[in-house]
């Protein structure tokens, strides 16, 4: 999602000020949940910060879990928005990532500090945390459906499927390490972690017991391996 100060000023004057309502919900969910605890603080707790009405949160978020994983939803709500005006060619798992990497490139420095901040607190709330999965899972399952689509692959192929599995966990185990880091280096160093992880999908189909790689291709030595 974007700030109201962007070209999103071309959408009507309701719209706008939806956007800068969800906004506003976003931030303070996730400072109220970081400040008291997630389990603690209620709806009304978020709507009495932003001065809106419960039927005007309800209205924008399914749940209070929805609200704190803003920076997650916009992320691949963006990502997916972008695939569907994106004609896939030549390799579909570098074309996907290339895409993710322009969607990530995007969306700004203060997405960066949202995103840290959201998983930060995910770890923290066993609810939360389920809630995170299941949209998780729901993202691979819609890119998994516009990849077959884009492609006219029969029902029941499960190549979109892995596809999916594959971007979603390459994303997963990037983001993980920049993010316990503190989010070093900002947007920039997110996707150069993002790159590595895409770069070990294939070195990873390769490996083969008792295989020893050469030193500086980006793989696990054979110790690793082995485990």
């Amino acid at each position: 999602m974007t700030s109201p100060s962007s070209p999103d000023r071309a959408l009507p004057l309701r719209e706008r000020k939806k956007l800068r309502t969800r906004r506003a919900l976003a931030d303070a969910a996730l400072r109220l949940f970081t400040e008291r605890g997630f389990d603690t603080t209620t709806v009304d707790d978020l709507v009495d910060a932003v001065e809106v009405s419960r039927s005007s949160f309800f209205r924008i978020f399914p749940a209070k879990e929805a609200a704190a994983i803003e920076a997650e939803v916009e992320l691949w709500s963006a990502y997916l928005a972008a695939l569907d005006g994106h004609p896939l060619s030549g390799g579909v798992l570098t074309g996907l990532s290339d895409l993710l990497r322009a969607v990530v490139t995007g969306l700004g420095p203060d997405w960066a500090q949202r995103y840290v901040a959201t998983r930060r607190l995910v770890r923290t709330a066993p609810a939360l945390l389920a809630y995170a999965e299941h949209h998780r899972v729901e993202v691979e399952q819609r890119l998994a459906e516009r990849v077959a689509d884009k492609l006219a692959l029969p029902p029941g192929d499960l190549r979109p499927q892995v596809l999916a599995g594959l971007l979603l966990t390459a994303w997963r185990l990037a983001a993980r390490a920049w993010v316990l880091d503190g989010g070093p280096g900002g947007l920039e160093a997110l996707v150069e972690r993002m790159e590595q992880a895409f770069r070990a999908v294939p070195a990873s189909l390769e490996l083969s017991a008792g295989s020893r790689p050469s030193p500086g291709d980006g793989r696990p030595g054979r110790r690793a391996a082995e485990l």
